[in-house]
């Protein structure tokens, strides 16, 4: 029995390293919206094409990526992410030492994403079919916790490297920016060496080892036609639009709400912010609100580590819409904008949101079998598409009406839906069962 389970957990371990990668990748984008756009004297729409051009890369390479893995497996698929992740870190360099423009960073962040994308249209399904089916939420959700880690790093380094002095948009300095991408290309390359020399075991789409008897569970209606599978894919699309929202101006969020200015232009700043920014020996308070957000993101770590024990006692979709509620709840009083007191609540919106990406995913793929790969993909462009358009448009609303509340309004509705599909969940599944 030990040998067949040790193999298992350091499979699921390699394989939650890939999720730490990403999840460094994705933390450093919410810093670098925050840098580009003090650097280069961006609005906060044309900042968010940071966002864009990440995301944009999800949209267009998950089905490509989901039909390439299921050709030639999951092992693969993942070196040949790694390699398009290392390339596009590796841009980095002449972006910042030749072109020292917005354009070129965007485009090495593009080629980096599509490396990230196909990464998680491979490991995302296989840690869900890594293990019994009804612990897949949990499992995922552990997985995602390696994730969150990476995302209580990236901000800390973040504000040490990229706001350790104040920018001079007379005479913008990229190099802050080049240390950290050249690591993780080296890294990247390191992780790519290993998956080389290791075998992963062949996984069937509906559990157990390959070449085992299917599971009469699984439904084989086109995915079309499953309502579990459709509206989960609805719904991490709202739901990412909310995540990637939040992430993005929270640091804009938490500046504008811990320091106040009087008519006079006199600057006041909220008592716990101040201290904060005392302790952390924050050079700036850009770098304050960074390390604020590092407390959030060990929120996120703790939601993500304690979903797979609380999933074992409260079922997944009845976690997740409790979860939405309290989300819910804590938008609310981020959008009443109560100055000085609702970016300490803020934060609490990182631990509410840390069981919904890997639940809402593992619920909509549940009894797919065959088609497990290609429902992943549906996912991944459903980041994609959220992602292209939720920083960018949550920077119009917050130029255009510099209103707080109508742009945090679009994380309110994702996190309405999230909690109506927790809801929902089982009748949805039974509608599925029924349509084939």
């Amino acid at each position: 029995m030990k040998s067949n389970r040790n193999p298992f957990l350091f499979v699921f371990l390699m394989v939650a390293s890939l999720f730490f990668i990403w999840g460094f990748c994705h933390a450093m984008l919410d810093v670098l919206n925050t840098y580009f756009k003090g650097l280069l004297e961006l609005t906060k729409m044309q900042s968010g094409l940071v966002q864009t051009s990440v995301f944009g890369a999800y949209l267009l390479v998950g089905l490509p990526a989901a039909l390439l893995i299921r050709r030639i497996g999951y092992q693969r698929g993942i070196l040949v992410g790694l390699v398009i992740l290392a390339i596009g870190a590796f841009l980095f360099i002449p972006a910042g030492q030749v072109f020292h423009t917005f354009g070129s960073f965007c485009f090495a962040l593009f080629i980096l994403s599509v490396g990230l994308a196909t990464i998680e249209t491979a490991a995302n399904p296989y840690v869900t079919v890594l293990g019994p089916k009804d612990g897949a939420a949990g499992r995922l959700s552990v997985a995602q916790a390696f994730n969150s880690c990476a995302y209580m790093i990236a901000p800390t380094i973040g504000g040490l490297l990229l706001f350790g002095k104040k920018a001079d948009p007379q005479r913008p300095d990229f190099h802050p920016l080049l240390l950290p991408y050249i690591i993780l290309g080296c890294v990247v390359l390191v992780i790519f060496a290993i998956f080389s020399f290791i075998k992963l075991p062949a996984i069937a789409d509906g559990g157990g080892k390959a070449g085992e008897a299917s599971d009469p569970s699984i439904i084989k209606a086109p995915l079309i036609r499953q309502p579990h599978f459709v509206f989960g894919v609805v719904t991490q699309f709202l739901y990412i639009i909310s995540q990637i929202g939040i992430n993005a101006f929270a640091q804009s969020y938490i500046l504008e709400n811990a320091i106040v200015k009087d008519a006079s232009g006199t600057e006041t700043k909220a008592p716990l912010f101040a201290w904060y920014e005392s302790f952390t020996h924050a050079a700036t308070p850009e770098a304050a609100a960074a390390y604020v957000i590092t407390f959030g993101m060990i929120l996120y770590a703790v939601g993500r580590f304690t979903g797979a024990p609380l999933a074992r006692a409260i079922k997944p979709n009845i976690l997740l819409a409790i979860y939405g509620i309290a989300n819910s709840i804590v938008i609310l009083l981020a959008m009443a904008d109560i100055k000085m007191v609702s970016w300490m609540i803020l934060p609490l919106s990182w631990l509410f949101m840390s069981i919904m990406f890997p639940f809402i995913f593992a619920m909509s793929v549940r009894n797919l079998g065959p088609q497990t790969k290609i429902a992943a993909s549906g996912h991944v462009i459903a980041v994609g598409a959220a992602g292209s358009i939720a920083a960018v448009l949550l920077g119009f609303l917050w130029d255009r009406y510099h209103s707080v509340g109508l742009s945090f309004s679009l994380p309110l509705i994702g996190f309405i839906a999230t909690t109506i599909y927790g809801l929902a969940y089982p009748c949805l599944l039974e509608k599925s069962a029924k349509a084939a």
